[in-house]
């Protein structure tokens, strides 16, 4: 009877213990293991290469705008010199605009290119999160945590990978990250 006591005690910490337990995995390294990250780098490697060619064809039509104000200038009638340095003004304004705009594009074309991959990763945390019964899972990428102890929480990279149809990656115990680190 007494055992059957100590089980019935112990079966409430048991099952709070397991209830607390949460997952921990590094985000960019699962989203870099999908097959479809390689297809969203490209396609955005492209798309910044060509805003690159714009921006630089841009500043090549301003510098061009400048030197002809500079071999002009001591020619110039204040009224037109005026004028010049307006319009120069002007392009110099438009050309810093044109930059911010092209940028935060590509920002935001770089979010939607790699959107669908993060909603895939956030569904998977979410079935392994339910298929372990972990209270939370913490992303590294993230957090910035010092230290996370192993009896509570556990590294699930692997199950993550497996979730979504990759091959699981062979990870470095956090000793060998250290060792590596110190050298």
């Amino acid at each position: 009877m007494r055992k059957f006591i100590f089980l019935l005690m112990l079966l409430p910490m048991t099952v709070m213990a397991q209830s607390n337990t949460f997952g921990y995995f590094c985000y960019t390294k699962v989203m870099e293991q999908l097959p479809e990250y390689a297809q969203a780098v490209k396609e955005y490697s492209e798309l910044k290469k060509r805003c690159d060619t714009e921006i630089a064809r841009n500043e090549e039509e301003l510098t061009r705008a400048y030197v002809a104000y500079l071999d002009g200038q001591n020619e110039f009638p204040e009224p037109i010199l005026r004028k010049r340095q307006k319009e120069l003004q002007e392009l110099v304004d438009k050309s810093i605009l044109f930059r911010e705009e092209l940028t935060s594009w590509l920002a935001t074309a770089q979010d939607s290119l790699m959107a669908p991959l993060r909603a895939k990763i956030d569904d998977a945390v979410g079935r392994v999160c339910m298929h372990n019964n972990l209270a939370y899972i913490i992303d590294l990428d993230n957090a910035g945590y010092k230290f996370i102890n192993p009896t509570c929480g556990f590294d699930i990279t692997n199950a993550l990978l497996g979730t979504l149809g990759i091959t699981a990656v062979e990870q470095k115990s956090d000793e060998q990250e250290n060792a590596t680190t110190e050298q």
